[in-house]
């Protein structure tokens, strides 16, 4: 456990000592979930630091049209909603699932409170992790609120290349899988893709995707 500690973020330049000798004071426990296990649900209090020890998590949310959007997803060393720890109403703003077997280390929003004011080392990366989430969640909201779904392929495509020069992008996720990611219905994603491919911008064989036009792809991305 102290081994995948030492790669959050949030301990950053924190020593294994350091952790195991707090850890030791503190009655924190770690949960374990089966594939497809609901681990809390959005508007659930959160009153403990939450960090993925194992496996795979999506933060789910259903949208006004009652489509599922995935969030994000979360993978040993993350934390689970650190933003709203301390919010003034500290719910959960979306559903926890498992994706695949995982375990997630509790600690409560006390525990950690002393853990903080005990060493500025772990304060000041938390703080850091906060402000960095608020980037995150303006670009995603830009994502899903502001982009039509021609825009969201793009920017997805380019995302998932190997490097600047690569021009193949081997699909990792099935269509369904995207779809739930841009919010959209997995219709619309095939038509979509279908059209892209008819303009030329990219050609598709099975999972494989390669663009023909990379310009163009990114001034769509914007």
């Amino acid at each position: 456990m102290i081994d995948i500690l030492m790669k959050a973020p949030l301990f950053q330049y924190v020593s294994s000592e350091a952790i195991s000798g707090f850890l030791e004071k503190i009655p924190y426990r770690i949960e374990s979930y089966q594939e497809h296990d609901i681990v809390a649900l959005q508007g659930a209090p959160c009153n403990h630091l939450m960090v993925v020890l194992k496996g795979l998590l999506q933060g789910q949310m259903v949208n006004d049209a009652g489509k599922l959007v995935v969030i994000e997803e979360l993978t040993p060393s993350r934390l689970l909603a650190p933003a709203f720890l301390f919010a003034p109403k500290n719910e959960l703003p979306v559903n926890i699932i498992a994706v695949e077997p995982s375990e997630i280390l509790f600690i409560s929003r006390t525990d950690f409170t002393e853990w903080m004011q005990s060493d500025k080392q772990v304060l000041q990366n938390f703080l850091m992790l906060i402000s960095g989430r608020s980037s995150f969640l303006t670009d995603k909201i830009m994502f899903l609120s502001l982009k039509n779904i021609k825009n969201k392929i793009a920017d997805y495509l380019l995302r998932h290349l190997s490097s600047p020069d690569a021009s193949t992008v081997k699909l990792s996720d099935t269509q369904q899988e995207i779809a739930d990611r841009f919010g959209v219905t997995r219709p619309s994603l095939a038509r979509a893709f279908a059209e892209m491919e008819q303009e030329g911008i990219i050609s598709i064989d099975r999972k494989t995707i390669t663009i023909n036009r990379l310009q163009q792809l990114r001034q769509i991305a914007k």
